[in-house]
């Protein structure tokens, strides 16, 4: 089998598609960019220092140049770093998580080089960086983890190998109904008999705009809280921002909601809380990186085979089937009808939750491995 390196830079214990790809070629050696740049030491440090000031300073006199969330300059800067990083790892071939790592300048001509392509940057709207555009042009190959970003993209870049592959559920370690124990969350947070709403995710805003879509949930539940005393809004996020706080205490729901923070992906903890919900709630936005993408959180709502409200968007369209409660994109009256309708149908849940439970089997990690690891040695 050829020398194989996933190269990412998050956290492989959050960002899991490196544990994903180590299940499907066990030879395969997984480098997080972080821990590479802290074996540099003071040189290491010294240029990470230089890298910042200078996006800071790109920000300020180029902003027009800006596109895609990075400047030019700092990417190129970005790309000699990451040479210098890996320079030593000889590798066969190499998957990236993401374009950031793929560069030719990089690597080389000799090694093959695999995109894992987790979301497309697309900032303002349709516009994708030219340097992306440039290495998934040359990458040898390409996998999508969302179809319909995966159509979009196809269409409008030559690719020369490319597949879809969704990052799916690790039904041996995640599984809350299996693992979890609902009856310890309700006991330790003293919510025996609510209704309990679960969002498990991040706060995402980008000049102003809230691409995660929880504001909506925020205001939704308001409407809901006033209908439904026993109702109890949870979220499950690493951390709370000051405009998500204001909109709290705007809405008077401060009393209303438990706020939970951030939690191993597969910690007893975080299943338990899963495993307590009765509704899962996926918001969404307009911004194309979240509106075609098929997201994390879909996987984890349903391995917890429980009912699931989602905004109408082609990513969770693509993931959730006919398993979920979808409302319109924006539609927050709708969003609050739908809570209150599941709430009082239990034939409803119990309905989405059988289609959710048959609709997990298809994204089992034990049923995508084969086709990830084909795709990579023999395609």
């Amino acid at each position: 089998m050829n020398n194989i390196a996933f190269i990412t830079g998050f956290d492989p214990l959050v960002y899991r598609r490196p544990i994903f790809a180590k299940k499907a070629l066990p030879s395969l050696k997984i480098y997080f960019y972080r821990l590479i740049l802290k074996r540099l030491g003071y040189s290491g440090r010294l240029y990470s220092a230089f890298l910042f000031k200078a996006s800071q300073l790109e920000r300020v006199f180029l902003n027009k140049m800006r596109i895609g969330g990075d400047a030019y300059f700092t990417r190129l800067l970005n790309e000699i770093l990451y040479s210098i990083s890996f320079h030593e790892l000889n590798m066969d071939t190499i998957i990236s998580l993401n374009p950031y790592f793929a560069s030719r300048l990089i690597w080389g001509h000799q090694t093959t080089i695999i995109i894992d392509w987790m979301d497309v940057w697309m900032w303002p709207w349709d516009e994708i960086h030219p340097l992306d555009v440039k290495l998934v042009k040359e990458a040898d190959k390409v996998i999508f983890w969302s179809k319909p970003m995966m159509e979009i993209i196809t269409r409008r870049i030559n690719l020369k190998k490319f597949t879809y592959i969704p990052y799916g559920i690790d039904s041996l370690t995640f599984n809350p109904i299996k693992y979890g124990k609902p009856d310890y969350i309700r006991e330790k947070y003293c919510i025996r008999d609510r209704f309990v709403l679960l969002y498990s995710g991040g706060i995402w805003r980008v000049k102003g705009f809230d691409l995660q879509g929880i504001d909506k949930i925020l205001r939704a539940f308001a409407i809901v809280a006033k209908k439904l005393s026993d109702a109890i809004l949870v979220l499950q996020i690493s951390k709370v921002d000051e405009v998500t706080l204001r909109i709290i205490r705007k809405l008077g729901i401060a009393g209303k909601l438990l706020i939970i923070g951030p939690l191993p992906y597969d910690s007893f903890e975080r299943q338990s809380i899963f495993a307590a919900a009765d509704v899962m709630l996926a918001p969404t936005s307009r911004h194309p990186t979240v509106y075609y993408a098929e997201r994390m959180k879909f996987f984890d709502y349903m391995a917890t085979k429980k009912p699931i409200i989602a905004e109408l968007s082609p990513g969770a369209l693509s993931v959730l089937g006919d398993c979920a409660q979808y409302v319109k994109l924006g539609d927050i009256q709708e969003m609050a009808d739908a809570i209150c309708d599941l709430y009082f149908n239990k034939e409803l849940r119990k309905e989405l939750s059988e289609k959710t439970e048959k609709r997990s089997l298809m994204f089992r990690w034990d049923r995508l491995l084969p086709y990830y690891r084909d795709f990579i040695l023999y395609t």
